[in-house]
């Protein structure tokens, strides 16, 4: 009760930003379409998991580019491109004519967002199946870990964002959030010619990296001199994650066992 009264705070707080929504008449519930009557359906035994998300959907409507409606004033707002990738991230395929047809439609002359597009995929029976679900979060943590970390993700955090996306409902901006909030996120100063650049880490912070990356790759704990070896290319020649990753790759272990 206490969520859905903090909710509904946030609702009301909110009406200016989410007046064009509601004015949006929908067939489907989304994470933005939901607030013109998502009163009533929060006293219809919501789960807690669905009024987190809507109660996330009020507070990032003015900011998240997947919510905004169609305008022409919005020269970077292509639906054809919206739907191509929506189609790639939810089923892994490019959309056939008619449901580049259908979606184009609901976003140019219904007022749909690119996150209704992507709820509708996520309902339909393609993405029911196991693999499908699987694979698209899979796509989106991957992308996820490169622009904001700067590698690929590993197995630990593959597993509890995938589920988070296949059980609790979470989007790409839930991990991308989550991502920017994280300990390891905070040593990351920025991005150049696709390699990420950090500030100086602590030993501590040195051997996190190159333990996961042990884990990740060869899926046991590093040995002393894997151990001292790689944290030296980290705190002298400031190597990533993603570089002591490919490097294990590479190695003769990683071979045998491949």
């Amino acid at each position: 009760m206490r969520l859905t009264i903090i909710v509904l705070a946030g609702i009301t707080a909110t009406t200016s930003v989410a007046a064009p929504v509601r004015a949006q008449e929908r067939t489907h519930l989304s994470g933005a379409a939901a607030l013109k009557g998502i009163a009533p359906l929060l006293y219809d035994h919501m789960e807690e998991a669905a009024i987190q998300r809507a109660f996330r959907s009020v507070l990032n409507l003015g900011s998240r580019t997947d919510y905004q409606r169609y305008s022409t004033n919005r020269r970077g707002m292509r639906p054809d491109v919206i739907v191509r990738r929506a189609y790639q991230d939810i089923l892994g395929r490019d959309p056939d004519p008619e449901g580049l047809r259908t979606y184009r439609s609901n976003i140019i002359d219904k007022g749909w967002s690119e996150q209704d597009v992507r709820e509708a995929l996520r309902n339909s029976p393609e993405y029911a199946s196991g693999g499908a679900r699987t694979a698209s979060a899979d796509r989106i943590i991957r992308r996820a870990y490169q622009d904001i970390l700067g590698r690929e993700p590993d197995a630990s955090g593959l597993e509890t964002y995938r589920r988070n996306i296949i059980e609790r409902g979470w989007d790409e901006q839930d991990v991308r959030t989550a991502l920017r909030r994280s300990e390891e996120r905070r040593g990351v100063t920025g991005v150049r010619n696709g390699r990420v650049t950090r500030q100086n880490l602590s030993d501590a912070e040195a051997s996190d990296i190159v333990r996961r990356a042990y884990l990740s790759v060869l899926n046991r704990e590093p040995d002393a001199n894997g151990m001292r070896d790689y944290k030296a290319r980290i705190l002298n020649d400031r190597w990533t994650e993603q570089q002591v990753v490919n490097a294990l790759r590479n190695s003769d272990e990683y071979r045998s066992k491949h």
